[in-house]
């Protein structure tokens, strides 16, 4: 029922491919699923109806209370002083396959809070990927806008940005923008490029975000994923840099150590917006975690146990 609420419409074969199991379990499945009321189908495929909805959300909250979720997701809410935090099951360091279901409670959260005129801005990495591919498709247009949170041109196109950006569009059916630069620039580059029209109208999107929504990462990775310089990576080092986010290194205790000199969302503009949503799992993310959610004590955070737990053991030790 949960891969045909956020897939939805969609086709036997498909969800079989996509759960990865034979199609004469799912035929069964649907079945009893169709005979209950809790799915509809028609020439677009399947499609949850609002009393299969209704039994997903009561299923949850049953489902959370009995294996301890909801307890851990208030532990971790105090701990890092959020406003709320979506827990899923398992560790993304063990299985690869919990990702996708940080996307899909990152995608229902989503769901929740935006609205037919909302400016969303998005990061890029693979977590985000999932996020996007997990959000339903959309029944009728909408005025929904997103935009890459910053620019960026690299190796792995399909989890840049932009990419993450137009996906989330369709998703929502809505309209997307682009920022076609390179991810490190000079300063004399940035400053001619701002003067650009079309980079200045997706600037000024940015500045009126109604949510973000982002990925956290380990700082020496996205060093190395970014292709930072020897010297610089050794910079990091050597300030105790832990983790990153759009473009900007952190250490441990939640201060900016580096800013990339990239076009896209600053500091200050996170002050303007309403809703921030971090999504970020594996224990080999706390540490990250702890430090991002340190330089502001608000906002959202979709993780899993593994990340969960490791950070309520860092944070005894502070």
């Amino acid at each position: 029922m949960q891969s045909i609420y956020m897939d939805g419409p969609i086709g036997r074969r498909s969800l079989a491919a996509s759960l990865d199991i034979s199609e004469r379990t799912v035929r069964s499945e649907t079945d009893f699923l169709k005979d209950a009321g809790f799915i509809d189908t028609d020439v677009s495929g399947m499609m949850i109806t609002p009393k299969g909805k209704s039994i997903l959300e009561g299923l949850k909250d049953f489902s959370d209370d009995i294996f301890g979720i909801s307890k851990l997701e208030q532990e971790v809410k105090e701990a890092l002083k959020l406003d709320k935090v979506i827990i899923v099951s398992g560790d993304v360091d063990e299985d690869p396959a919990v990702q996708r279901e940080l996307g899909r409670a990152a995608a229902r959260y989503i769901m929740e809070i935006i609205s037919k005129d909302s400016v969303i801005a998005v990061t890029g990495g693979s977590t985000m990927a999932s996020v996007a591919n997990a959000l339903p498709k959309a029944k009728e247009k909408t005025n929904i806008v997103v935009i890459p949170a910053r620019g960026g041109m690299g190796r792995e196109v399909e989890n840049q940005s932009n990419i993450i950006a137009s996906i989330f569009a369709k998703r929502l059916g809505g309209q997307y923008r682009m920022l076609h630069v390179p991810d490190q620039l000079g300063a004399e580059a940035v400053e001619t490029l701002l003067n650009e029209p079309d980079i200045q109208e997706v600037i000024n999107w940015l500045k009126d975000a109604h949510i973000l929504i982002y990925g956290i990462g380990r700082a020496e990775d996205m060093a190395r994923r970014r292709n930072l310089s020897d010297g610089l990576k050794r910079q990091l080092r050597d300030a105790g840099a832990v983790s990153e986010a759009f473009g900007y290194y952190f250490d441990s205790k939640g201060e900016v150590v580096y800013a990339s000199n990239c076009i896209g969302l600053k500091m200050d503009d996170l002050k303007h917006i309403p809703k921030i949503v971090g999504v970020a799992g594996g224990r080999q993310k706390a540490e990250a975690i702890i430090s991002i959610y340190s330089h502001w004590r608000a906002g959202v955070l979709v993780t899993d146990e593994g990340a969960a737990y490791e950070i309520l053991t860092l944070c005894k030790t502070l």
